[in-house]
């Protein structure tokens, strides 16, 4: 056995919200294209990606502490970029536990936005598969990019080994 206890959240509710998560990120670029739904966006959207980002990263990262020498399977994936001190401007690999630290500490969590031209001249807010996360470590600005696609695909990893470990107690 390779986990250190039993986890204590519905490993099928995470799931389902890592899923809203990714398919909120995925499917808001043709809600955008929905002028009578723009303002959904704007009222809904942003506060639910925060809501579950915040929410399935502090699931996530107790499922990691669980773990024991399997731990750096699923800590080390990469799921975006990292800047530890961004006025130093020198990016690194943001690992799948970064990301959840990040998350979990994030002064602002944002929505990657990507202007988008229509064929009539006018630029709408389009969203994509990543966020941006600002941070304070060490008295320093930080901002994690997180590739939505990766993390779920992660965590999904770290749930399914979870399970395969200890199905028993699940």
């Amino acid at each position: 056995m390779q986990i250190k206890e039993v986890p204590i959240i519905e490993i099928s509710t995470l799931r389902r919200d890592l899923y809203f998560a990714a398919s909120l990120l995925l499917a808001d670029k043709e809600v955008a294209k929905a002028e009578d739904m723009i303002a959904w966006t704007d009222v809904f959207y942003e506060n639910e990606v925060r809501r579950l980002m915040l929410w399935v990263s502090v699931a996530v990262r107790g499922l990691l502490d669980l773990l024991e020498e399997q731990e750096d399977r699923f800590s080390g994936k990469h799921c975006g970029e990292y800047w530890a001190d961004f006025r130093a401007g020198e990016k690194t690999p943001l690992t799948f536990r970064q990301a959840c630290n990040s998350s979990v500490h994030a002064k602002e969590i944002l929505t990657y936005r990507a202007v988008h031209q229509e064929s009539n001249r006018k630029i709408k807010r389009v969203y994509v598969d990543r966020i941006t996360v600002h941070g304070i470590r060490k008295n320093k600005q930080t901002i994690a990019q997180i590739d939505i696609i990766r993390f779920v695909q992660t965590a999904d990893a770290l749930i399914s080994f979870i399970q395969e470990e200890d199905h028993a107690n699940l």
